[in-house]
């Protein structure tokens, strides 16, 4: 069985080179238990002594088990504020992206959803299950019957051009003056 911690040197470990030579360095007005070549070497392995430890030790085994390949959709939205599910904050654009297991398989393109009423981008994000789901749900419906999680991003960063956000489409011809 190895030594005990001692947890005032731990505790040593924890601070700068400077801090601990302020704190324990009598020269310093420390409480003088300092020791240059013990307090070095002590700090040091309790740093990192333990990881030291553990890379001389003999690696054990390690086996993976395989988590089952289901399939999930990741619905991302683009907003002007941060929402709730049930929030009426317009909802810029949005597309779904269908993961299986922990590879992304597929995305929809994005679209503008900001003209259209809540009833309707309810209904929207609907067809984007049901569209991943007829093309890669090979008749199970698992994972396709609602969203696993909403990414909500922000309006900025709106994939789609053009876009009124961005304004890109609006081009003013230098020159031109008025009257």
């Amino acid at each position: 069985m190895g030594r005990r911690t001692n947890e005032k040197c731990w505790a040593c470990a924890l601070l700068t080179a400077g801090e601990a030579r302020k704190l324990h360095d009598s020269a310093l007005g420390g409480d003088g238990c300092w020791r240059e070549g013990t307090c070095r070497s002590r700090r040091s392995y309790y740093r990192k002594g333990r990881s030291r430890l553990a890379q001389r030790k003999v690696a054990i085994a390690e086996i993976t088990v395989p988590i089952p390949q289901i399939a999930y959709v990741v619905l991302h939205t683009y907003v002007d504020q941060p929402r709730e599910s049930n929030d009426e904050v317009v909802i810029h654009s949005m597309c779904a992206e269908l993961w299986i297991g922990e590879k992304p398989v597929a995305i929809t393109q994005p679209q503008h959803t900001f003209g259209l009423p809540p009833r309707l981008v309810k209904e929207y994000a609907r067809q984007l299950l049901d569209a991943l789901y007829q093309r890669y749900g090979n008749g199970r419906r698992s994972g396709f019957e609602r969203f696993a999680r909403e990414e909500q991003h922000s309006l900025s960063q709106c994939p789609i051009r053009p876009c009124s956000y961005h304004a890109e489409h609006l081009q003013f011809v230098q020159g031109e003056g008025h009257g």
